[in-house]
């Protein structure tokens, strides 16, 4: 069986190479995700369709609908995955670097839960008040 850091490399293996679909297959029907702030994308969410959804309209904001990732370190520890993370928008004003530390919780195969942690909150705001 395969640990949770086997499912987030395969899981973050799939986004960078642009297969969405591969990588939406991770996630479970009753994924729970916190995406923080006060942007109108913030919240607490139940379901594998709003993950999919926030992450479509955050990538919208990246001309092209690119965001370049660079995995900065993983932590881990029994079923949870902590990921810190790079990412790169382009923005018509100039490419925008967004600091995160996305921790997914696996079970049985599959992203039960994720909650982001942003390493500057306002920065990402003033990014997702276009989404």
């Amino acid at each position: 069986m395969d640990t949770p850091n086997d499912v987030i490399e395969r899981y973050v293996g799939a986004a960078k190479a642009g297969d969405f679909d591969g990588a939406y297959a991770f996630f479970a029907d009753d994924l729970r995700v916190r995406i923080p702030g006060r942007s109108a994308l913030a919240g607490e969410y139940v379901g594998r369709d709003v993950a999919i959804d926030y992450i479509n309209r955050a990538r919208a904001l990246s001309h092209g609908s690119e965001v370049e990732l660079d995995l900065m370190a993983t932590l881990s520890g029994g079923d949870r995955v902590a990921l810190l993370v790079r990412e790169r928008f382009h923005r018509p004003e100039g490419p925008v670097d967004i600091h995160r530390a996305n921790v997914y919780t696996v079970r049985d195969g599959r992203i039960v839960e994720i909650w982001i942690f942003e390493g500057d909150q306002y920065e990402v705001d003033g990014l997702f008040a276009a989404a």
